[in-house]
């Protein structure tokens, strides 16, 4: 937008309103001129006409053209320089005298068979004027005209041009007049604008070299007016910042010298922090060596400890002996776990723990956690629950790991300061935006509580709610804050809850994003579905979270919570398809038990316990006694849920006592340390065939040169050669170039895998070794594995088919042979009458009943390795529970039973399994 300077808004503002103002007055009085002077001529006409009309009337009457000739002549002669001709008509339009005849004569007349008007008459001819004044007789007269009807009329013809030209001559001089006055605006406008822009101009010079730091100039000549009230004010204005500039001049000398010393100082203090800096640094290396070292000292004896209790559990052991052992198993699980929170604590010190978010099944991750707390809670005869709401999701995106370690750490300070009473878990949900849930985790417990005290450092590190107590329970002190910062990273809260001697309760919230596709491998609800159960259980909080869990499967639940309601519910009950019975146990209460047992066996055949043990022996003599299971409180929901479907289901209960196949291949194991050697030898014998060991990496590149392997694990702190170098020489030049190589090592720190696998090996083993992660490394770092583990066993006459993956069948059945047989060949039984009700149900058009025998294939299919027909029985079921028509999945429906008349004709030709004999084909 263009700016308009002072010049031009004086210029506007003195000659619009001037302009306006001689405007408006030179069109006013130019007007009122034009108009007097054109009503002048008009008088000026009628002045002429009238006397003569007059005059003319009694020459008129009496026809004398004569005498009233002479009239008009004197009066044309004395008014020439205005009248060009006067004429006289009488009643009838025709001329009767005239002054001057010319061309233009007719216009003096009116119209013929006009009325002539009792008025005078003006018509503008242009450059003329033409008034008509009628000739009206003054006394009546009957032998002429009617007194009141006009004897004629005169015209007298006027010239306008001195009129016309005395109006120009005034318009002219009141433009002339007007441009006088705008010429004077315009002249005095500019005197009064030179007198205060050239000031304004100085004053603006003036105030740029103030601007620019130059206050010694000053405005000298006197100005007009206010102008010099202005140039007064500026020279003070200069007059003041150049004082305030000396002041601030010195200040900013001061400042500078005040700021040296202290930069100065600072120089100093920095390089005190630098060398503080770089001893911490030092510091903290030397931490994460000590515990890198810790770490492999640790474990190296804990990797030997927990790995041989694994193994001598597996052996058959006296009651005594599995007592020491588990002692053992435990104090050995408590040590590696005190390991485990300095290692946490010192990677959230140096900010590095990971959160690893992934899909993952809610249910199973707190029953299997709440599954490895049961035994601290037995000790203590505590009563542990687990209560889920039943609206939480169990499809979820987080981190699992960090999740079981967090509620881990939380429900095990739970029990170990709990002496009596119950723990009990809660874990509830609702929706978030953008298809997340928040998850609330709450551990409730009855135990010692916590002071308002010692409350305020409860999430210090190395600390806990009472030290004097610290001896008796034990513990790092870490957990807890292990645990904040860990839901602090997966943007959730932790609290608490608690007063001295009435227990506490902690709480904490995960934000999780909802997973789509299912993780759990799906339950035999419908098996279970409308089945009567009694449930027998006086804890409360044990029935509540029970008896949710029956109700969501669908089971029709008559619940008892002491003898009295159990008696009475058994005499209105005669036969129920099964019993569960929730007991807290001890040896003086077995004989309690087995009574209940064999009065419930009168009942029902489908007798289930849920006690509060771990021992064998006596889950043995229970069983025994009438008990077709014997599960730990708190049940987990997928063990309960296959055990209650065991008699309903097509296949038996595995068997654990069998013997796993072992796959031909060859495996050199390195370790420095002979038990940590005889142990992970020992490990690998259960799975291959051959295992070759060696003690340090020299005598591991020696073997390696002389013998192919299919797979190395190799130790990383040996004498003579580390891992690492003969990691590099063997992959460099011997008969193993290609062959994986797995670390095994005690370090845990964070980054060491990393580091490993840049340096050439295949994978990262920590000690102590886990065997089933070393079963899967085997399955991942060695492709020939499956292969070889079905050639191992191809000698036993394995049944052979297109449809069948014997290396899948041999996994799920964990891999027991005979189990695997077994498991098949009870399906491949089943099949006939199975293909027979599906093809009832497909002719009856019957939805439901085709739903629960496709149902009952398809869970059959998931345990004996038929991937070809278990997608396709997955896939009709779940069609049909979307509400699709039996007629519309008719062509996966014919294909299914191609698929089993194909699987039925592979058997015939397979070795006997067992003494039935090959089922008939159905004709379908």
């Amino acid at each position: 937008m263009t700016k308009i300077g002072l010049r031009d808004w004086v210029l506007l503002t003195t000659l619009v309103p001037t302009l306006l103002v001689s405007l408006c007055l030179g069109g006013y009085f130019s007007y009122a001129r034009y108009h007097d002077l054109a009503q002048y001529l008009e008088e000026q006409a009628e002045n002429i006409a009238v006397p003569l009309a007059i005059a003319s009337e009694h020459a008129l009457l009496h026809n004398s053209r004569q005498d009233v000739k002479r009239l008009l002549d004197v009066s044309h002669r004395k008014n020439s320089a205005l009248v060009k001709s006067i004429a006289i008509f009488n009643a009838d339009h025709e001329l009767f005298v005239t002054t001057n005849y010319h061309k233009d004569f007719a216009m003096l007349k009116y119209q013929p068979d006009t009325a002539i008007p009792q008025q005078s008459t003006i018509t503008d001819l242009g450059n003329w004027l033409v008034i008509r004044t009628p000739i009206l007789p003054e006394q009546a007269d009957f032998s002429a005209a009617p007194a009141d009807q006009p004897l004629g009329y005169i015209s007298v013809q006027v010239a306008k041009d001195k009129v016309m030209l005395a109006q120009q001559t005034s318009l002219l001089s009141s433009l002339l007049i007007i441009l006088l006055g705008l010429a004077a605006c315009v002249y005095f406008s500019l005197r009064l604008i030179k007198k205060v822009s050239h000031p304004l101009q100085q004053m603006g010079d003036v105030i740029d070299q103030l601007r620019e730091g130059q206050y010694q100039s000053q405005l000298q000549q006197p100005f007009l007016g206010e102008l010099e009230q202005l140039r007064a004010g500026i020279n003070a204005l200069a007059t003041a910042l150049k004082s305030h500039d000396e002041e601030m001049q010195q200040s900013i000398e001061q400042a500078t010298s005040d700021l040296q010393q202290s930069m100065e100082q600072l120089e100093m203090q920095n390089i005190e922090l630098d060398l503080s800096r770089k001893k911490a640094m030092e510091d903290n290396r030397s931490k994460s060596d000590f515990l890198a070292k810790m770490s492999h000292e640790l474990r190296t004896p804990l990797n030997a400890v927990i790995g041989f209790a694994r193994q001598l559990l597996k052996t058959n052991l006296t009651h005594n002996q599995q007592d020491y052992l588990a002692t053992i198993q435990k104090s050995a699980n408590s040590l590696l776990s005190l390991v485990n929170d300095v290692l946490d604590y010192a990677r959230l010190e140096e900010g590095r723990m990971p959160i690893n978010p992934e899909p993952f099944s809610l249910r199973d991750l707190l029953h299997d956690a709440v599954e490895l707390l049961a035994s601290n809670a037995f000790d203590k005869q505590l009563e542990l629950v687990l209560l889920i709401d039943n609206s939480c999701p169990d499809d979820l995106i987080a981190d699992p790991m960090r999740i079981n370690q967090i509620l881990t750490n939380i429900a095990g300070n739970a029990i170990k300061f709990t002496e009596q009473g119950s723990v009990v878990i809660r874990v509830s949900g609702r929706p978030m935006p953008d298809e997340q849930w928040q998850l609330r985790f709450s551990v409730q417990d009855t135990g010692i509580g916590i002071s308002e005290e010692q409350q305020k450092s409860l999430f210090g590190g190395f600390s806990q709610a009472d030290n004097s107590i610290g001896r008796r329970y034990g513990g790092t002190g870490l957990g807890l804050v292990i645990s904040q910062r860990l839901v602090t990273a997966m943007g959730g809260k932790i609290g608490f809850d608690s007063k001295a001697g009435e227990g506490s309760t902690f709480w904490f919230t995960l934000l999780c994003k909802r997973h789509h596709l299912s993780i759990a491998e799906p339950l035999p609800l419908a098996e279970l579905k409308h089945k009567t159960i009694l449930y027998f259980e006086p804890q409360q909080y044990s029935r509540e979270a029970m008896l949710a869990q029956l109700d969501q499967w669908g089971l029709n639940i008559i619940s008892c919570s002491n003898m009295s309601q159990l008696n009475q519910t058994l005499a209105l009950q005669p036969q129920i398809d099964m019993a569960l019975i929730g007991r807290s146990i001890s040896l003086n209460q077995v004989n309690q038990v087995i009574e209940l047992l064999q009065q419930l066996q009168l009942h029902s055949e489908q007798l289930y316990l849920l006690v509060n043990t771990l021992s064998p022996n006596l889950r043995e003599v229970l069983q025994a006694s009438g008990a077709k299971a014997v599960l730990s409180k708190p049940a987990h929901y997928r063990k309960l849920a296959m055990t209650l479907a065991q008699p309903y289901l097509d296949f038996p209960e595995q068997n654990p006592l069998q013997d796993k196949p072992k796959a031909r291949l060859r495996v050199l194991s390195v370790d420095d340390n002979e038990a940590n050697l005889k142990l992970i030898n020992t490990l690998l014998s259960e799975m291959v065939e051959q295992v070759d060991s060696a003690r340090n990496g020299a005598e591991a590149w020696q073997k390696a040169n002389q013998q192919h392997y299919d797979l190395i694990f190799m130790d990383i702190n040996m004498p003579v050669m580390d891992g690492i170098q003969a990691c590099q020489r063997i992959q460099q030049s011997s008969l193993n170039e290609a062959t994986p190589i797995i670390a095994v090592t005690a370090h845990a720190l964070e980054g060491e895998r990393e580091r490993l696998l840049a340096l050439g090996f295949c994978e990262f083993l920590t000690k102590p070794l886990d065997e089933k992660l070393l079963h899967y490394t085997l399955r991942e770092c060695c492709p020939d594995f499956q292969q070889a583990l079905a050639a191992s066993v191809s000698e036993n006459q394995l049944p052979q088919s297109k449809q069948l993956d014997w290396t899948l069948a041999l996994q799920r059945a964990g891999g027991k042979l005979d189990l695997a047989k077994e498991m098949l060949w009870m399906l491949v039984q089943s099949l006939p009458d199975s293909l027979q009700l599906i093809q009832q149900a497909m002719q009856q058009q019957d939805a439901e009943q085709l739903l629960q025998h496709i149902h009952k294939l398809h869970g059959a299919s998931c345990y004996t390795g038929l991937p070809v027909l278990k997608q396709l029985t997955e896939l009709i079921e779940t069609e049909l529970k979307k509400g699709k028509k039996t007629e519309q999945l008719e062509p996966e429906l014919f294909e299914l039973q191609d698929r089993i008349h194909a699987l039925l004709q592979d058997a015939k030709n397979w070795p006997p399994l067992l003494t039935e004999p090959v089922p008939t084909q159905v004709s379908g």
